[in-house]
């Protein structure tokens, strides 16, 4: 496992690694509810947005995907990185940032369809 995310209530806990596979489980069940393919890569970093049971996911394949957790679904892909993400953190659903090896740090504007990128850092980033 290489990240792992709580749900703000407190009932899933998200989680993912090499395998590609993000996890979702109960946690009042002990049970797994849901098993995701959709990157390409390894998963690196998890966030949920802020309240929500919307689930951001990062990876090795330079993408962040979004994820509804009330229906247990796939919403989007977010490209932009030129190499790994390291970290990625939400306090909502519409804005996301995320950091990694092509040393950038980009805030994502869900809703718009658009990303802030930051750059001037020498080396990796790795956490956000």
């Amino acid at each position: 496992i290489s990240g792992m995310a709580l749900s703000g209530d407190g009932h899933l806990l998200a989680c993912g690694g090499p395998d590609q596979l993000l996890h979702v489980w109960d946690t009042r069940t002990a049970s797994l509810a849901e098993s995701f393919k959709g990157h390409r890569d390894g998963l690196t970093a998890l966030a949920f947005a802020g309240a929500s049971r919307d689930l951001f996911t990062a990876a090795r394949d330079r993408t962040v995907k979004v994820w509804n957790l009330n229906e247990m679904t796939y919403v989007e892909t977010l490209f932009g990185h030129a190499d790994s993400i390291t970290a990625i953190d939400s306090l909502s659903p519409e804005r996301a940032v995320s950091c990694g090896i092509d040393r950038s740090v980009r805030l994502w504007k869900v809703l718009e369809e658009s990303q802030l990128v930051f750059h001037g850092h020498t080396a990796s980033i790795d956490c956000v």
